[in-house]
């Protein structure tokens, strides 16, 4: 069995997408952040569950004086005060995808992102979706544009949606494709096959609206794939409020397959399929650097085959699911 698991388990290699002091690199980041929403808008309470509406939650953790609480009808976790205006955040000059794009290192980071995580989720997409070449296919949130760089040589056609300006030029220049920045409610397509989203639900503060949106832009018989971090992951449990996920400005809304299946049925879509892959080991690992411990050498010796395990069992600290419209 655990032979077979590595058969079908692709490594990571984290230097190529990191700094090299992730976490306190992080932490730099995320204090910048706080500062430009404290000098800029300020901030504002969120009183209800983004998902279900309910108003019983209960408090999950602290980081930096702000609660994530987790609610007890849907189980989404979720800040009870957010940023009330998001462009303190994503309009800024220095705004990022990646922490290793404070090293000076963006072509070599897209490159790696775009071979090794962009052909393993079109893989995924071929799979469920079936033959992509005769398909559109809208990337909304596609930051830097290293996914829609790979699946224009797939699909028939390909479009992105980008809300961070500087982003969204990047993307432009990468992959010669339209860029939009219509809001998803007035978008200006319509009749989409396959829309991706990766790790930008958790931006979003209302994910009902954001996913009904989404929905009204597919074709009859159309696919929504999402990625996003689980919550109900073993680095997470681990690390809770230092984990990568619990960054207190930008992920104001963090799931696992039970709040977002909710979420999938309040926005008339149905659950296909859900898997979770991750960087759990190499979380826990760089959290021993950060807290200046020694290093777990037991952890770095099998941390692939660690890492498949945790994959399969469903408890990696990223989820993916994939929805059909009904």
């Amino acid at each position: 069995m655990l032979s077979k698991l590595l058969e079908n388990h692709l490594p990571v290699d984290v230097r190529k997408m990191r700094a090299s002091d992730f976490l306190t690199s992080q932490e730099r980041f995320e204090l910048s952040k706080l500062k430009r929403i404290a000098d800029g808008h300020g901030w504002k309470a969120v009183e209800y569950c983004p998902v279900c509406g309910s108003t019983s939650y209960e408090t999950e953790l602290e980081k930096y004086g702000i609660q994530l609480v987790r609610c007890t009808n849907c189980d989404l976790r979720f800040h009870t005060r957010i940023s009330a205006n998001p462009d303190d955040i994503y309009q800024a000059s220095e705004y990022t995808v990646s922490t290793k794009d404070l090293e000076g290192d963006f072509e070599e980071q897209f490159r790696y992102r775009r071979e090794r995580f962009g052909r393993e989720r079109l893989r995924l997409l071929e799979k469920y979706c079936g033959d992509l070449s005769n398909k559109t296919l809208l990337d909304i949130g596609c930051g830097n544009g290293y996914f829609l760089s790979v699946a224009s040589e797939v699909c028939r056609r390909c479009i992105g949606s980008e809300f961070s300006e500087h982003l969204r030029e990047l993307s432009r220049k990468k992959t010669g494709l339209t860029i939009y920045n219509e809001p998803l409610e007035s978008f200006p397509e319509k009749d989409i096959d396959i829309i991706v989203s990766f790790d930008v639900i958790e931006h979003v503060p209302q994910p009902v609206p954001f996913m009904l949106s989404a929905r009204n832009l597919l074709s009859p018989e159309g696919y929504i794939l999402l990625y996003t971090p689980n919550f109900d992951s073993f680095s997470a449990r681990v690390m809770r409020e230092r984990s990568p996920m619990v960054d207190g400005t930008e992920h104001v809304v963090l799931f696992n397959c039970a709040s977002l299946k909710t979420l999938g049925e309040i926005a008339g879509l149905e659950l296909v399929h859900w898997e979770t892959h991750g960087l759990d080991i190499h979380n826990v690992i760089a959290y021993q650097s950060y807290l200046g411990e020694q290093v777990n050498p037991f952890l770095v010796k099998w941390l692939d085959e660690l890492q498949a395990m945790i994959d399969v069992s469903g408890a990696a600290d990223s989820i993916r699911v994939l929805y059909k419209k009904r």
